[in-house]
């Protein structure tokens, strides 16, 4: 295996363990996970900071791009710090299941063969989606709106679950 592909995987793993999200959300509910995940994103932010001043550990993780930048993960806190107190428990859960095993699995596959991201991003969602407490068919349709954004020129980490929260609400409106 070679050495990118190896960084992709451990970048990943850490993006898949975003799932722990939906247990929180629905055991702890949204008021304490919203603080949870404000205070996370509010820590990442302080440790972001302190990473541009001083080279970490960390860096083995970042890409190119986000050394220079704002990482992926910054914009996945603020996401899911918006996300999270003023969207509905369903929409929150979708947008977890899309950024992180969506995008996650996307983004393992897109390195190996780039023609079959958009499978990898939809397969763990049909997966996922009937074992959650979640519209399917609303889920199902948000996770399809949210995969088009995946590897765009917007930062899909907040993309990703911004469309889908966004699409699910709008669907349980309209419906």
């Amino acid at each position: 295996m070679d050495e990118k592909l190896r960084n992709e995987l451990l970048r990943k793993s850490i993006h898949i363990s975003g799932l722990l999200y939906i247990p929180s959300i629905i055991y702890l509910g949204k008021d304490i996970t919203a603080l949870l995940v404000a205070a996370i994103t509010v820590a990442a932010i302080i440790f972001e900071i302190a990473r541009k001043r001083k080279r970490t550990v960390v860096e083995v993780l970042l890409r190119d791009y986000e050394r220079k930048r704002v990482p992926g993960y910054i914009y996945t806190g603020v996401a899911f710090s918006t996300i999270t107190p003023f969207f509905s428990t369903g929409a929150c859960i979708i947008s977890a299941v899309t950024a992180f095993a969506g995008d996650g699995t996307a983004g393992i596959v897109k390195r190996v063969k780039p023609e079959l991201a958009l499978p990898a991003f939809i397969l763990p969602c049909l997966v996922l989606i009937p074992l959650l407490p979640v519209n399917p068919v609303y889920a199902i349709i948000s996770a399809i709106i949210s995969s088009f954004l995946d590897g765009r020129k917007w930062e899909d980490n907040l993309t990703i679950p911004l469309s889908a929260a966004l699409s699910y609400e709008l669907l349980r409106f309209l419906c």
